[in-house]
Parts: structure tokens; C-alpha cells; sequence
């Protein structure tokens, strides 16, 4: 079977998707080269409209987990600019019909792809990566496009099986056409350390990271005073926080910026630089309000690191309560700070919940072979058609 897939994100879930399902049908992969920190290719260096992958020296690296000769790199621009959009639209569109695919995979409702939606909608299985939209980012035009894509396109497919009981009565979808999947582990991010990487923490501190886009939803606040409170009380040596990630704060981050053990970088992170804070990290938080899924912990297994995550969302499905990390409750400083310090306290159950996540990720049932295998299935159903 032949399967077009068309993303605006390269080099997270994507990179690994497409390696597995390579085994399963004669795959062609499209990313948009638009802004950087989706995939972290630089569009201006690109000089044609479409560039085969095989022609483009960021992608290199990965030619061994995707097709370079079957992957394309679309030199993007901003939706502003309508007439430049429609024309790279129907470039694709003119791309994809000598391909001439059985099914096309779509992860996002841009612009970009909009000519190909309106013909092969009916061959279109789309991944919903976000089946509600984040609290603080309910913005208009996400809105009218994800509006506009969901009548379009009947089949699709969710990240997490939590939510999708919800997503199907919330939308007035048919439940028969939406399937579900999972993330694994964000293997790409392992090409940016040099030799063989081991997962233990050798210098000894105790590291904790958060990491991702800067948001409202992600409560980072109570991820800073949980920390504070460790420090406060003098008992814990060797501990620091950092938060890494670009956006803009909604609370004042100054008085946190005191405390000698807490590094704030509110800038873009590469894909190398965050390989480097992860590798040297004890355990990754994610103390957020809301969520779906969240590619943070895939990155973080990547590394076999532990994850404190809130239980909201689909996250409880990924991390595992004890084995792979601690599900706390969400907007709880309290719930941050014992977690904390329990996984402060006993190192071996950090060494223990490493070797769980490369069990279960990196061969076990939450592998990408397996997540391909579902797929796969909601693909041959669309193609059933």
C-alpha cells in the first residue's frame, strides 16, 4: 500500500512514526520547513519550492529511520501571505498526484496542505494531536481550521485512548471512524549525543528539568514553588531546577531567579542542547493544568529519565505510576514537593524506573512497532473506502 504523509513537525513523534510504518507500506513523508522550532529545519536555506529529502543536509543524520529519497521538505510561508500559500498548495497537490497515494496521513490543519484535503479528503486519516485545545490557547483561527478540517476529513486518529470517548460526544463524531494510537520514545533526539549514551546521572546531583514551550497550561509555577520548598528547608544537597523553553511567562519569574539553584533559559532550544539538558536531568516534571499527550515525555524516555507528570489528559497512560515516573495532581506545589523528595531519597527507584521505560518503549508493548501496528490498522480501513 502506498501512504502519503504530510506534517508540519519532522523530527519529534514523526521521525520514529514513519521509521516503523516503512515496514509496513511504501511510505512518502512531507514536512513544511516554516518555523524552526516545529523541526528545526532552516527554510532559508532551502532554494527550490519542494526539496527531496536525500538534497537537504539537516536530514542526513536520520537517513537510516526515514526514506531521504521519499521524503520532502516544502519551503513554507506564513499563511498572511495567501497567494505564495495557495501556490506552494498546489505544488504539493501536483506532487502528491504523480505519487498517486492509496491513503494520505495528515497531522495538522494548515494552510499548507489545504488543495490536497479538499480532493483526497475521503482517503484522509488525520491525527489529532491535541483533541481539545490548551486552556489559554483557544485562539480563533486554530478554531475556524480545526472546525473546517473535522467535516472534511471523516477518519481520525488520537494519541491517547483517555480521551476519546470525550473528543467523540464533545465533536458529534462517528466513534467507528476514530481511532486511537500512542507516542514512543522521540528517538531523534539520541542522534544529537556522541557515543553511546548511559542513562545514569554520574556526577551524583540531584537534576530535575522541565522543558517544552512556555504556556499557561503547563504550570510551571507550581513546579518553582514545589522546588522552593525543597530549598527552603536546607535537608537537600546537590539539587537544582531548570526550566528550558521559549514563550512568555504569565506570572513574575524574577523572585525565583534569587535562588541559586534554579537556571531559567527562556530562549529556543535545539535539538542538541535539549539532548544535553535531558542526558544530565535525574527527572523530568510536567506539572500541567490540562494536556492531551505529551512529546516532553516521549523525550524524556528517550532517554530512560523518569517523568513527574499531573494526572490530566492521556498522560497517566504514559507514565506509569511507580514504575515509569509519578502521577501527582495537577495545580498541587504539595504533590510536586513529596514527589520530589521521594525520588531525592531513594536513587535506586530511579535506576529501577530507567530500566522500566527502556523495557517497556524501547521493545515492549509501547514500542513504535507497536504503535505502527495501530496505525496501520486505521490506515487499511481508510483504504477500504
Amino acid at each position: 500500500m502506498k501512504v502519503a504523509f504530510l506534517s508540519t513537525f519532522a523530527l519529534d513523534a514523526n521521525i520514529s512514526l514513519i521509521n516503523a510504518l516503512k515496514e509496513k507500506c511504501d511510505i512518502y513523508f512531507f514536512t513544511e520547513a516554516l518555523y524552526e522550532i516545529y523541526n528545526f529545519i532552516d527554510g532559508s536555506k532551502l532554494k527550490k519550492t519542494i526539496t527531496r529529502g536525500d538534497e537537504v543536509e539537516m536530514l542526513q543524520r536520520f537517513g537510516n529511520l526515514i526514506p531521504l529519497d521519499k521524503t520532502f521538505v516544502i519551503k513554507g510561508t506564513r499563511n498572511a501571505d495567501i497567494f505564495r500559500k495557495l501556490f506552494i498548495s498546489y505544488k504539493i497537490h501536483q506532487a502528491l498526484k504523480k505519487i498517486n497515494p492509496d491513503v494520505i496521513v495528515i497531522d495538522n490543519y494548515m494552510l499548507t496542505y489545504f488543495l490536497t484535503t479538499l480532493s483526497w479528503r475521503k482517503k484522509m486519516l488525520m491525527i489529532v494531536h491535541d483533541p481539545f485545545l490548551h486552556s489559554g490557547e483557544n485562539f480563533v483561527i486554530d478554531r475556524y481550521l480545526r472546525k473546517i478540517h473535522f467535516k472534511l476529513i471523516s477518519y481520525k486518529i488520537l494519541l491517547n485512548f483517555n480521551q476519546k470517548n470525550d473528543f467523540v460526544d464533545y465533536y458529534g463524531e462517528d466513534s467507528s471512524k476514530v481511532f486511537t494510537s500512542f507516542l514512543s520514545v522521540y528517538d531523534y533526539l539520541r542522534y544529537y549525543v556522541s557515543g553511546s549514551y548511559k542513562p545514569e546521572n554520574e556526577s551524583g546531583n540531584f537534576n530535575v528539568l522541565f522543558f517544552g514551550r512556555i504556556s499557561p497550561y503547563k504550570g510551571i509555577k507550581y513546579l518553582l514553588d514545589g522546588f522552593v520548598m525543597m530549598i527552603d528547608t536546607g535537608h537537600y544537597n546537590n539539587i537544582s531546577l531548570t526550566i528550558a523553553g521559549s514563550g512568555n511567562f504569565d506570572f513574575d519569574i524574577n523572585p525565583y531567579k534569587n535562588y541559586s539553584q534554579i537556571t531559567i533559559l527562556n530562549q529556543f532550544i535545539t535539538p542538541s542542547d535539549l539532548a544535553g539538558l535531558i542526558s544530565k536531568s535525574s527527572v523530568i516534571v510536567c506539572p500541567y493544568t490540562d494536556a492531551t499527550q505529551s512529546g516532553v515525555v516521549m523525550s524524556a524516555f528517550a532517554f530512560q529519565k523518569p517523568v513527574i507528570a499531573t494526572n490530566v489528559g492521556g498522560l497517566p497512560e504514559m507514565v506509569e505510576h511507580w514504575k515509569t515516573g509519578v502521577i501527582i495532581q495537577p495545580k498541587s506545589l504539595e504533590s510536586i514537593y513529596n514527589a520530589l523528595k521521594e525520588l531525592y531519597i531513594n536513587k535506586d527507584l530511579l535506576k529501577v524506573m530507567s530500566q522500566n521505560i527502556e523495557n517497556t518503549y524501547f521493545s515492549g508493548e509501547k514500542s513504535w512497532r507497536n504503535s505502527a501496528d495501530q496505525f496501520m490498522n486505521a490506515i487499511e480501513k481508510v483504504n477500504r473506502l
